[in-house]
């Protein structure tokens, strides 16, 4: 009885699944995954050096679209459709909805309020402050799966990394600039996945 106990014990568990087949994860997958995240690591660390001169938003246009954000987290989001600021282009004043793009100054006061609604303690400005380098992760995530989508893993690494250090790219995103390239470069390229996954007939 005894023995007929074991043999059954030993059946159930060579039919069970080992740990090592579930947490088996190939090499070349992890090495890919390792180098996305040092591309990423290395896009964050170049584009936070101005915090070397202080944290605070950069040029003349940022400025414009935090005020634009903070009026959407002060009146909600349908008051951006309707506002008609004495401001801006005095003295007849500036239509916003008519003459600005909704894309950064929308994307940035969803962020504040879910960061502040899961209870993480900032102030908008912060986020607007940060929000380019951000972007700039997403984006170079972004590129690698569009560079996968054309011609493979490596690609898509080589992209991203080109994206990463890109100087031009750099000046768009870096800490403070708070302007519509950073979501604008992000959204296209979200286009361009998608596309040609939609057009993909193995797909």
């Amino acid at each position: 009885m005894a023995t007929k106990i074991k043999n059954t014990f030993k059946k159930l568990l060579g039919r069970a699944p080992s740990l090592s087949h579930i947490v088996h994860v190939p090499r070349e997958d992890l090495l890919l995954a390792l180098c996305l995240l040092l591309i990423v690591g290395i896009s964050t660390a170049v584009r936070i050096l101005p915090s070397n001169w202080g944290y605070q938003l950069s040029e003349f246009d940022p400025y414009f679209h935090y005020d634009v954000a903070e009026y959407i987290v002060e009146n909600g989001f349908p008051s951006w459709f309707e506002w008609h600021t004495e401001r801006a282009w005095y003295p007849t004043g500036r239509a916003i909805w008519r003459s600005s793009f909704p894309g950064l100054p929308f994307s940035s006061a969803i962020l504040y309020l879910f960061l502040t609604g899961i209870g993480f303690q900032t102030t908008l400005y912060n986020v607007c402050v940060a929000f380019p380098v951000l972007m700039a992760a997403f984006t170079c995530i972004a590129i690698y799966y569009f560079g996968k989508e054309i011609s493979g893993r490596k690609v898509g690494l080589l992209a991203a990394l080109f994206l990463a250090l890109s100087p031009a790219y750099i000046g768009r995103t870096s800490l403070g600039f708070f302007d519509t390239e950073n979501v604008g470069i992000l959204g296209i390229l979200l286009v361009f996945i998608f596309y040609l996954r939609s057009i993909d007939k193995e797909r």
